[in-house]
């Protein structure tokens, strides 16, 4: 038997729990409290949302992987000041737009609003070899099996007589330089180069930590004295970068690049390019050409106006050519409130508001100390931007879903990173 509501009650459907799904579920929570007549449901297949932007913590032994992941029931459970949302676990099978319902493995929901928060995949440009060699870095398990593939690298390297053995198994490939392959380079390095040196370091000799992009310079659409920075940075401590170089071909123990040359390794971690995900390509809405669905200023699909988009899936140009907003952490959770906001004018009949965001800037990681920063139009870098980055950490963690929403985790999280930073890391395989 079907579940009886209210005849005016209005269905709001979101789907994905990512970054965007979660800030548009929890400012829903918050706001629809002034508005009784709608139901709000969430739809992920995983029952907990990761704080993306803190798992190259996870990859360097500064933060245990269970501190900076909440389980979705208690960031969605209700207070007195908020309303409820439900959440539902499924996989996402098939939208159906014109009959208003999302199947999932686990059954169908109806909704007179959908929210599409699916995010985005690894995009590997068609190189089968490459997708079914290299690790990915979307989420907080591929952190997981990218710490457990550098330690797994190590021991296995011990066990080798022959050098050269050696050197494939302890030279990491990060292949992308935009803001993630950056981090992740000068995370690897600094986990080898101050922690792994401890435990082994006779291999220490043998390490190569490899950014490789296909444009002339790492972090393109930044300014140029931060692309600057960031490489100069990099190289001091030990990264080094090919720049105008592609992939052409992955195999066990190496890869080529379109010149050419072949680099030995075991370890290959894409972060070249993303793409949407499967369900969000058959969706039946205009799409860019790099497959996202394209929304107007309000977030919401011009074809079908009870449906919006946002976060890594949804495309919207920015205003004086600036060319679109782009798949990041920051955009997708900055509009989550304001997707919220128009969906409840919707419902009341009253005008959308535009969502329009100026680029705050980005604090890149180099090293324990240092970091280089672009922050409203100002670019430094050294141990200042460092401490920023840090308070940043730490904002960001606190404040995540209310001060109060899983307060042990955050705190735990505080006390990892800051006991990382003057005592050991953990070098343990993470199961």
């Amino acid at each position: 038997m079907s579940e009886q509501r209210p005849a005016a009650q209005k269905r709001v459907v979101i789907l994905g729990a990512g970054s965007a799904g979660i800030s548009v579920a929890l400012a829903l929570k918050k706001t629809s409290r002034k508005a009784p007549g709608i139901e709000v449901t969430l739809v992920d297949q995983k029952n907990y949302h990761s704080v993306l932007p803190l798992t190259y913590q996870v990859i360097t032994g500064s933060v245990a992987p269970s501190h900076i992941s909440f389980p979705i029931h208690m960031l969605l459970r209700r207070r007195r000041r908020a309303g409820a949302v439900r959440f539902r676990q499924g996989r996402v099978q098939a939208v159906d737009v014109e009959g208003k319902t999302v199947t999932t493995d686990e059954g169908e929901v109806g909704w007179d609003y959908l929210i599409v928060a699916l995010g985005s995949t690894t995009n590997f440009f068609g190189m089968s070899d490459v997708e079914e060699i290299a690790l990915p870095f979307r989420s907080l398990r591929d952190g997981i099996d990218i710490h457990n593939r550098i330690l797994d690298s190590y021991e296995a390297a011990l066990s080798q007589e022959d050098e050269q053995r050696r050197r494939e198994l302890v030279t990491f490939v990060v292949v992308g330089g935009g803001p993630t392959g950056v981090e992740l380079a000068a995370s690897i390095q600094e986990f080898a180069s101050k922690v792994l040196v401890k435990d082994y370091p006779s291999l220490t000799p043998l390490v190569r930590v490899i950014l490789v992009e296909a444009q002339d310079t790492v972090l393109p659409g930044m300014k140029a004295k931060t692309r600057e920075l960031v490489m100069a940075r990099l190289r001091s401590r030990g990264v080094e970068i090919m720049l105008k170089t592609r992939i052409s071909k992955a195999w066990l123990g190496g890869v080529q690049t379109s010149d050419g040359d072949t680099i030995p390794t075991r370890t290959i971690i894409w972060t070249a390019g993303i793409k949407p995900v499967p369900i969000v390509e058959s969706l039946p809405f205009e799409k860019a050409r790099d497959g996202r669905i394209l929304v107007n200023q309000y977030l919401r699909v011009p074809e079908s106006p009870e449906v919006y988009a946002i976060g890594d899936c949804a495309y919207l140009e920015q205003a004086k050519g600036q060319g679109p907003y782009p798949p990041t952490f920051q955009v997708a959770f900055r509009q989550g409130p304001i997707c919220a906001r128009n969906i409840i004018n919707a419902i009341k009949g009253k005008p959308q508001r535009p969502y329009r965001s100026k680029f705050l800037g980005h604090v890149f990681y180099v090293d324990r100390n240092a970091a280089v920063a672009e922050l409203f139009g100002l670019v430094f870098d050294g141990f200042l931007a460092g401490v920023m980055r840090r308070g940043l950490f730490i904002a960001m963690l606190v404040s995540y879903g209310g001060l109060l929403i899983g307060l042990k985790s955050k705190l735990s999280a505080s006390l990892d990173w800051t006991f990382a930073y003057f005592y050991n890391r953990n070098t343990a395989r993470l199961e």
